[in-house]
């Protein structure tokens, strides 16, 4: 069983407006991150939203989907929206012995082939998170805002979502209080456990929209039909 966590619960503070529900090519940029996670093998799946926009989005999901995307309000972090949405996965027979992804509903491009790729290496190796090679020239700064050493790429991964770890690893971590309410990756919980977590090279565009250059950019890209668009290709989804 592999299910997903797509977290959408940031509330704009950097875009100025909740980018989650922003439209890309027509569609909120979350049915793009959902979608995608569906046609790389997810099962079933929840949207991690602001708590005071469960209601309202509650109307958009089809109803013929009400089976496989649920809805949980989201928390002050992001290792926090993450926690919720697990919890609420967990509940579900067999999620424990099977398998959680998480992405981020900020990557909407993420290849459903690139999802798929994930899923197998963490069936392979205990878990995997999708990354690409640093190709820029890394520098680490002291406090004062000085260069204070180079780092050598050659061994630097830009870490992404989709993140895939055995449903029984987070029950671990949560029920143990291991569960790091701070971190801005589940790989980082898990590495500190002593986990081994697999890095899978992306194929595909899988960035992540932060800034308002980020979404006009992102906004090009969907128009171009450049993006895994819900709705194409092999999907059997259907959205309203």
């Amino acid at each position: 069983m592999v299910v997903g966590v797509v977290v959408a619960a940031g509330q704009g503070s950097r875009m100025g407006f909740r980018k989650q529900y922003g439209r890309l090519a027509g569609r909120p940029m979350w049915r793009w991150s959902v979608e995608a996670l569906f046609r790389g093998g997810v099962e079933r799946a929840v949207l991690v939203v602001p708590q005071d926009d469960l209601a309202a989005l509650a109307a958009e999901v089809a109803p013929g989907w009400r089976d496989r995307l649920s809805l949980v309000a989201g928390g002050p972090t992001r290792a926090c929206s993450v926690a919720n949405g697990v919890r609420a996965l967990l509940s579900l027979p067999g999620a424990v012995d099977g398998w959680i992804a998480v992405h981020d509903a900020a990557r909407p491009f993420v290849s459903p082939d690139d999802v798929a790729r994930v899923i197998a290496a963490a069936r392979a190796h205990g878990g995997a998170i999708l990354a690409e090679p640093c190709v820029d020239t890394m520098k680490r700064a002291n406090d004062e805002g000085w260069i204070a050493e180079t780092l050598p790429r050659a061994s630097l991964w830009r870490a992404q979502t989709p993140q895939v770890f055995p449903g029984r690893w987070f029950q671990a971590a949560l029920d143990s209080g291991a569960w790091d309410e701070m971190a801005t990756d589940e790989a980082a919980v898990f590495e500190r456990l002593g986990y081994p977590v697999r890095l899978v090279q992306a194929t595909g565009v899988n960035v992540k929209v932060t800034t308002p250059a980020d979404w006009a950019w992102a906004t090009w890209w969907a128009e171009q039909g450049r993006g895994e668009t819900p709705g194409r290709g092999e999907s059997s989804c259907v959205w309203v």
